[in-house]
């Protein structure tokens, strides 16, 4: 499967072409990540764009939002097991 199959198979949840290239990197790449990481992945300022998308995640339950330092910011852990098999990593 090529990156380019996987982005689309993501992208089939609702998510940009931006937003599931990146949640492909991620996923592929330990399951783990951080907002800012997406801003710079995205070429976005680390805001409003930035903090509905992780909203989103966490609200339909792509990820898990747990905190990780004093200011509020928080690791994301991406567990959904459909958007692993859709990547042609079901087991991941």
């Amino acid at each position: 499967m090529t990156l380019d199959e996987r982005v689309a198979a993501v992208a089939a949840y609702g998510f940009t072409t931006r937003q599931a290239a990146f949640l492909t990197t991620a996923m592929l790449h330990a399951g783990v990540c951080v907002q800012r990481q997406y801003a710079q992945f995205a070429g976005l300022a680390n805001g409003h764009a930035t903090r509905e998308f992780f909203d989103r995640l966490s609200g339909q339950r792509f990820a898990t939002a747990h905190a990780c330092w004093r200011q509020g910011g928080r690791l994301y852990h991406i567990h959904h097991k459909p958007l692993y098999h859709a990547i042609g990593e079901p087991e991941s």
